[in-house]
């Protein structure tokens, strides 16, 4: 069964990705074809309904929750992994200049929606993929952006400067992991197909774990960082137990959100694919 996966060329990504795409575990009767993209472009990719398989922003979930079904395993959530709203000249948010974002439905602009409403911020906003976010605010293009992925590793070297931590905030005001983004399969592809392919992610993860070695080539010839450390750095934050199994903590972290976004879906349950 040839099933279309779309998924970013992060490193946390890639890591559990890597053993299933290069079938170093038994995939079964399943044949992977592997789209890598941004986050923004996987979120518009699953509300036009290209993929079977597909990364999104937990954002975008109740966007797609109709079309497809949330899976269990394969996603980012934890803490102290969120995006942080930088500036190229200050540690204060100027509201007459416009805050990049890495997309309208990212759980980036939520978070960016949620601190701004408790702090009574008014602030207004571009959209860029999040690549090029980082790259103009680095080169003086842009004043202040959010930056997700690799370069929260990398901020305070290039001379840039912390508005604020958006996850930090969450799990402040929440106390709940932070829900980035996850794994959804299409609906029509069934139950047993969505089980099936949750345990295969799951099987993978657990290997890049066994073998850590195994997957650096592979991540390094997708990364936007190659720099092992900071490549090692990006998994340990993003890739931990909620990759495995969101398990009853991200569940509610998911509820949260939805409160936060969509308070007229009704039971989280509903937007799982099985």
């Amino acid at each position: 069964m040839k099933l279309k996966i779309g998924i970013s060329p992060c490193p946390n990504d890639t890591f559990i990705f890597h053993a299933l795409l290069n079938h170093l575990i038994d995939v079964d009767t399943f044949e992977f074809e592997v789209s890598f993209a941004d986050v923004q472009s996987l979120n518009e990719g699953a509300q036009a309904g290209d993929f079977d398989i597909v990364k999104i922003s937990y954002g975008n979930l109740w966007n797609v929750q109709n079309q497809y079904g949330l899976l269990y395993s394969g996603g980012a959530m934890g803490y102290g992994c969120g995006p942080l709203l930088l500036s190229a000249k200050e540690n204060n948010l100027d509201p007459n200049i416009p805050v990049g974002v890495p997309g309208e439905n990212t759980t980036a602009n939520a978070l960016l929606k949620f601190w701004a409403t408790g702090e009574r911020v008014i602030y207004k906003t571009e959209y860029a993929s999040f690549d090029e976010l980082y790259r103009d605010l680095f080169n003086g293009d842009r004043t202040q952006c959010l930056v997700i992925h690799e370069n929260r590793f990398t901020y305070e070297q290039d001379g840039l400067y912390l508005i604020c931590d958006l996850g930090e905030y969450w799990e402040e005001k929440t106390e709940a992991p932070i829900p980035l983004g996850g794994i959804v399969a299409r609906r029509d592809l069934g139950e047993d197909v969505a089980k099936k392919v949750d345990s295969l992610i799951r099987e993978s993860v657990e290997f890049a774990w066994k073998n850590p070695g195994e997957s650096k080539a592979f991540i390094k010839e997708h990364a936007q960082e190659t720099e092992t450390s900071i490549i090692k750095s990006h998994i340990g934050l993003y890739v931990n137990d909620f990759s495995a199994h969101v398990g009853n903590k991200g569940k509610i972290a998911i509820g949260r959100l939805q409160q936060l976004i969509a308070p007229e879906f009704g039971d989280v349950k509903s937007l799982f694919a099985y």
